[in-house]
């Protein structure tokens, strides 16, 4: 069987929330230019890079391991999750099991974009590249005549995916952080329903907005998870009571226009009459990813030209 190359950075099961009758999603982007295109497609059609995390260098039956094995899986539980918080379930019903795959899901939204893989790999390369004189030390003190010269070569002939295969061993234990998802777990969670209003939720390739950090005090996420509902989650009730409070339609446009304006390639929604909205407010103030605040921290190379780093 042929392994899947079109990578899904938004799951299809999570963009299917904003189909309309006939199966399609409104898609806005900017094709060429400045100029916001829309266009109906499918979810499985949108929201991809082909061979996204795939480990080059690998045999067939690994180099797609990262979607097949470890995304799917994240993804699986996720979609079970989002139909419990669609229910209406307590917080006091969801199992340790259910409710972590929603945060892993929450986490891996983080840093699955093109964007961010790219900012991984490169991180890592850097990482690697650091520490290679002191392995050339040790490896020039074991090395035989049989050896290569360079520890680069050697290397190179055990695995031509090495950063690669380590860069995606660190997404996996990012995405499985325990202490960060451990955070989120223990948040207060609920699902804000614009039902009764004429407020439409949207979604983008970068669908979640936080804080800028899981420890705050006053910590929170905010997410979409449909057309009419948003999925928050708060480190403190009196966070959560303030967001709730909050007028729907106004929390609604709120929303809306924060997603809009940090996406980087697409905004979904239900309705082609807000393309001025988008037109207005699409990658505005995109605010910096996990991944990218990490890099500038240690001084590695910004990737993506959009990157507020990159801008300054």
């Amino acid at each position: 069987m042929n392994e899947p190359i079109d990578h899904h950075y938004l799951p299809v099961f999570y963009l299917s929330r904003w189909v309309r009758e006939d199966g399609r999603v409104y898609r806005f982007s900017r094709p060429n230019g400045n100029e916001v295109k829309v266009k109906p497609v499918v979810p499985k059609g949108t929201g991809y890079e082909p061979r996204l995390y795939e480990m080059s260098g690998m045999p067939p039956d690994r180099a797609q391991a990262m979607e097949t094995d470890f995304l799917a899986a994240l993804d699986s539980q996720a979609a079970l999750a989002l139909q419990m918080l669609e229910r209406g379930i307590a917080e006091s019903d969801w199992t340790s099991s259910s409710r972590s795959g929603w945060s892993r899901f929450l986490l891996a939204q983080m840093l699955r974009a093109p964007e961010d893989i790219a900012q991984l790999k490169s991180s890592v390369s850097e990482d690697w590249s650091a520490a290679i004189p002191d392995i050339q030390r040790v490896y020039d003190e074991h090395r035989t005549e049989k050896d290569p010269v360079t520890v680069d070569e050697y290397f190179a002939q055990q695995n031509v995916g090495q950063v690669d295969e380590l860069a995606f061993g660190v997404a996996r234990k990012l995405m499985n952080h325990p202490r960060i998802c451990s955070f989120i777990n223990n948040m207060h969670w609920r699902v804000l329903s614009a039902i009764g209003t004429d407020a439409v939720l949207l979604t983008s390739d970068r669908p979640i907005w936080m804080t800028s950090t899981f420890i705050e005090e006053d910590a929170f996420i905010l997410m979409p998870i449909g057309p009419t509902n948003l999925f928050v989650a708060s480190r403190s009730l009196s966070t959560l009571g303030q967001i709730e409070a909050k007028r729907r339609k106004t929390l609604v446009k709120e929303v809306n226009k924060l997603v809009v304006q940090h996406a980087v390639r697409f905004v979904y929604g239900t309705d082609k009459s807000i393309l001025p909205f988008v037109q207005k407010h699409m990658s505005a103030m995109r605010h910096s990813t996990l991944l990218e605040r990490v890099a500038n921290m240690r001084n590695f190379k910004i990737v993506s030209s959009s990157s507020p780093f990159t801008s300054k």
